[in-house]
């Protein structure tokens, strides 16, 4: 597999050994697909040569005694490189809401909140930003900031390293009265084409391997400076902070469930776990993590279900969402979740085919894939939520 070297690819050098091609042209990059002549193996010296001077990335794939060609590289010269200013003011914007989120869960207020009353509705709405209480919010928001910004540079760096081309992590703000976190996550966007399910695997696999490796150490302090307050919980939902003078109680998975166990947090049925704000980031990491492992559609756990089994993972995926629309009516965001994955994704939860799926996956990402779905099954949470 060849990679960028900064130098124009010229794929005409590859046509004299190609029996047969076809070339596409995306909105970033061509792919030129095609068969080696007939008797030509991958490490012929001509091959070899030709691969040695190649500048974008090639993909050699040898089945039924022929040798299949991927080639993907840019026919335009790249643009000099410009300060990410949409980028940067997403995160500045979520900097602000979650760190509003952080400070009203601490029981601050920093934007001097006011109602607006439309018939038995009461609208709220900020009349000031004080910057001094916002940092009331710091000790929520950073770190919650860090969980979502190591999930998304996981998969990043994971693109980048195969020389598939990726944005920087694009941030979500949201007004913090309609969301407990100020959030509504983060993602990247890959501009050009995974060709092997080794490369799926990796790149949809990263994310959600770094936001659990984050998550557990928070968890496991937020648990250790959290408490145990008297009164008893709704069912399945033991941990509890306050938001805005509401309480907010959150469900528990089975890691957070061993964890508390360990920091002798066990509520029982007349208690609640008050939990401590890097407490929250962890139990929010775990949940993301449990999110985005859904095998549905191009969220990571399509890409690494994909990966594993590619004929299997559209049945998977619907069962999976039947499994959604039963847990709905435990928890009404399941179906809210459900519907946002049928839109992004057109009314389907099958992953797009792969231009070399039958490129074996490997032993030890095989194993990768059965660890993650170990992890998704500790952080899943049936009832995450309940006002």
């Amino acid at each position: 597999m060849g990679g960028e070297k900064g130098v124009k690819p010229d794929p005409t050098v590859w046509l004299p050994l190609l029996d047969e091609h076809r070339m596409t042209s995306l909105p970033e990059d061509t792919i030129l697909e095609g068969t080696l002549r007939e008797g030509l193996y991958a490490d012929h010296p001509d091959v070899l040569s030709t691969l040695a001077a190649w500048t974008g990335r090639a993909y050699l794939h040898e089945e039924d005694s022929r040798v299949e060609v991927v080639l993907v590289y840019q026919l335009k010269a790249r643009e000099a490189a410009r300060f990410p200013w949409v980028h940067f003011v997403l995160f500045a914007l979520t900097l602000l809401t979650t760190l509003g989120s952080g400070a009203m869960l601490d029981g601050v207020d920093p934007f001097r909140t006011a109602f607006l009353d439309i018939g038995s509705a009461r609208i709220p709405y900020p009349t000031w930003i004080d910057f001094g209480a916002l940092s009331a919010g710091a000790l929520f928001a950073l770190p919650f900031l860090g969980v979502l910004l190591a999930h998304e540079m996981a998969h990043y760096v994971a693109a980048r390293s195969h020389g598939v081309r990726a944005s920087l992590p694009y941030f979500i703000p949201f007004p913090p009265y309609y969301s407990v976190i100020g959030s509504l996550g983060a993602f990247i966007r890959l501009r050009g084409p995974s060709v092997r399910r080794s490369v799926l695997f990796d790149i949809g696999s990263s994310g959600p391997f770094a936001s659990f490796l984050v998550s557990i150490p928070l968890v496991i302090y937020g648990f250790g400076q959290s408490r145990i307050l008297p009164g008893g919980h709704p069912p399945g939902t033991p941990y509890l902070v306050t938001f805005f003078d509401q309480p907010v109680w959150l469900g528990s998975s089975l890691a957070t469930r061993v964890l508390a166990g360990w920091a002798g947090l066990d509520p029982g049925a007349t208690g609640a776990v008050l939990l401590h704000p890097l407490a929250l980031v962890g139990w929010l990491g775990l949940f993301v993590t449990a999110l985005n492992l859904l095998p549905l559609g191009q969220l990571d756990g399509g890409h690494v279900v994909y990966a594993y089994r590619p004929k299997v993972q559209r049945l998977v995926g619907r069962l999976f969402l039947l499994s959604l629309g039963a847990l709905g009516f435990l928890w009404w965001g399941w179906w809210a979740w459900a519907a946002l994955v049928l839109f992004l994704h057109r009314g389907g939860v099958g992953h797009p085919p792969l231009l070399q799926s039958e490129a074996p996956l490997g032993r030890r990402r095989q194993v990768l894939a059965w660890v993650l779905f170990g992890i998704f099954l500790c952080t899943f949470v049936t009832v995450p939520i309940q006002l």
